[in-house]
């Protein structure tokens, strides 16, 4: 299942099935979890649109609308964050031999867009399904890349040292001014 817009999963997969000396994979359990979760936030997201009056958003044209606009800007980003981050995109963590800190385009200014890309994905399918319960089930798979990040970003100063801890004091996690970021 891809939630990500764009992405070569094939091509991520069958790199991260293979440890070479140029790639050491770090972790595929995050990934299975977030499948899992993303999975749970669909089907119950959309069972609660249709089964769950109660929570109804009542201005349905303009949750409607927001939902689209943010699945429309998450498509974006996504986008322009692997334009950016290139060969180093894999769906499981992973270092290369030669990895190097990508700090252009959409990561001047924050370390995760694909992930804050893929919980507005997640929020936006809540707001166009027009129930807040759909858009709070966006917490599932966002506990999960919470993980993934703690991870990812141990891996990350393991491997790159001083210039990912330099890239770190520099830009938040997920929003540019999101407290929890840095």
């Amino acid at each position: 299942m891809s939630i990500e817009l764009g992405t070569s999963r094939v091509a991520s997969r069958s790199a991260a099935s293979v440890e070479t000396n140029t790639e050491v994979v770090h972790d595929t359990a995050t990934s299975r979890l977030f499948n899992a979760t993303a999975v749970a936030a669909i089907v119950g997201g959309c069972v609660a649109s249709l089964r769950m009056e109660p929570t109804t958003i009542a201005a349905r044209r303009t949750s409607y609308t927001t939902g689209i606009g943010l699945l429309l800007a998450s498509g974006i980003l996504s986008t322009k964050a692997r334009r950016h981050l290139g060969r180093f995109h894999r769906d499981s963590l992973t270092v290369h031999a030669d990895h190097e800190v990508v700090d252009t385009g959409p990561y001047g200014t924050i370390r995760h867009p694909l992930y804050t890309a893929t919980i507005a994905v997640f929020v936006g399918l809540g707001a166009v399904l027009g129930n807040w319960l759909s858009v709070w089930v966006a917490a599932l798979p966002t506990v999960a890349l919470f993980w993934r990040i703690e991870i990812e970003e141990r891996m990350l100063n393991e491997a790159l040292g001083e210039s990912y801890a330099t890239y770190c004091t520099g830009t938040n996690r997920l929003l540019p001014s999101l407290a929890w970021g840095r």
